[in-house]
């Protein structure tokens, strides 16, 4: 058994998810309202864990504070005013490192089993109690409301064959080991994977009252576990009386709407942020009349920054004429998005989504780069998502030739 000596670390998850309305079920909404988790694990061998939260209220990114650790206990308080997805670095993950043109790279497995994970809301009093067994956080969770204990029963199922997997997944890059034996090992952990992502959409279909189901269908579709006809029937099988209101469910709901509602040759939906680089207003309707190309993107992106050139090149190239592109920039702490629009001259519109206002929803965004682009009517006639490849480079020349 190992135990763990490291400072951990908590990411919000993706992408921007919580920031909807609620019907906090049994518990009267208070306009901001606090949770508390204490937690007891085994093998938690570490003097304080760091907890580390997307906000981009915050200079780098990152909101950051020190959970003290005694005797394997800590306790954990937020203020919150809805349900909200939380999970804590706890342990390392597995790592392994390689040579390449003579410099040494460093990588790692992803990291889920390694941290605990749990549902905090208004009013909560969450127990934690368990063990850390070698990369794997192995809790038992708690409340008066049954939430998490709704989502350790998917957490014992999953955990350990995404544990093993992993375990499978590194012996392929860390052993000397045939084609043939490396194959088996790397089959062998994609069973797992699929295994602990079936045990998940069944746990979405079997728990309709559900908020931690609400969370784990709304993840799973951003993931694509699910068909759009899979995804529309399991979201049919929901309590929408119980569940409408609540973050998890409102998310999956609109992204599974906005498929419909975005194909190619419907009015684009309206977006409206003040997440502007000066802080006005922008309206998206308010570009009718023009070409309008939305490019959702970050600087993590490699693919996304990679083709910022030639976005750029066909702005300069078309602006004189009734051409706007908007840069909807995701996952970027403000002044890095503000510093690098500056320092390369990305000089058309840009926004930014966050977790008060995710504009990832209405387009049903889940993979970067994805590009929309809308005609002078406010019309779809583009989108990067389509089955059906399109050159859109070539679709502007011929837009704009014919003009």
């Amino acid at each position: 058994m190992k135990t763990v000596k490291i400072l951990g670390a908590i990411l919000m998850a993706s992408t921007g998810f919580f920031g909807c309305k609620t019907k906090d079920i049994g518990l009267q909404k208070e306009n901001l309202s606090t949770f508390t988790l204490k937690a007891n694990l085994e093998n938690l061998d570490t003097e304080y864990l760091i907890y580390s939260e997307k906000n981009d209220a915050y200079p780098d990114g990152y909101r950051r504070d020190t959970l003290w650790v005694k005797n394997g206990r800590f306790t954990f308080t937020d203020s919150v005013d809805d349900y909200k997805l939380y999970f804590i670095h706890v342990v390392n993950t597995r790592s392994w490192q390689r040579e390449y043109n003579g410099k040494t790279y460093t990588s790692s497995t992803k990291a889920d089993v390694n941290r605990l994970w749990f549902i905090g809301y208004p009013g909560a009093e969450i127990t934690c109690t368990g063990r850390v067994d070698d990369y794997m956080v192995n809790a038992k969770l708690s409340d008066k409301k049954g939430v998490n204990q709704d989502f350790t029963i998917i957490q014992e199922k999953t955990f350990p064959l995404i544990d093993k997997a992993h375990a499978l997944k590194v012996r392929t890059y860390t052993e000397e080991l045939s084609e043939e034996e490396s194959k088996k090992l790397s089959d062998s952990s994609d069973v797992l994977f699929k295994q602990a992502i079936e045990l998940k959409k069944e746990f979405a279909k079997n728990h309709p009252k559900s908020i931690a189901a609400s969370y784990v269908f709304m993840d799973g579709y951003y993931r694509k576990y699910f068909t759009h006809d899979e995804a529309k029937a399991v979201l049919a099988g929901f309590d929408s009386e119980a569940l409408s209101g609540t973050p998890f469910y409102d998310e999956v709901k609109s992204r599974i709407e906005a498929v419909e509602s975005t194909q190619i040759g419907m009015p684009a939906p309206e977006v409206v942020t003040n997440n502007t680089l000066d802080g006005s207003e922008f309206k998206l309707s308010n570009f009718k009349g023009n070409y309008v190309l939305l490019d959702y993107w970050g600087t993590w992106c490699g693919p996304c920054m990679a083709e910022i050139p030639k976005i750029k090149e066909y702005y300069n190239k078309y602006s004189d004429k009734n051409f706007v592109v908007v840069g909807v920039n995701s996952g970027d702490a403000v002044p890095r998005w503000k510093k690098t629009v500056e320092e390369n001259d990305y000089n058309w519109e840009h926004i930014q989504t966050t977790n008060e206002n995710n504009l990832l929803v209405p387009f049903n965004v889940n993979s970067f780069p994805t590009k929309i682009l809308i005609d002078p009517e406010g019309k779809i006639i583009y989108n990067s998502k389509n089955p059906e490849k399109v050159d859109m480079y070539a679709m502007l020349d011929n837009i704009f030739k014919k003009g």
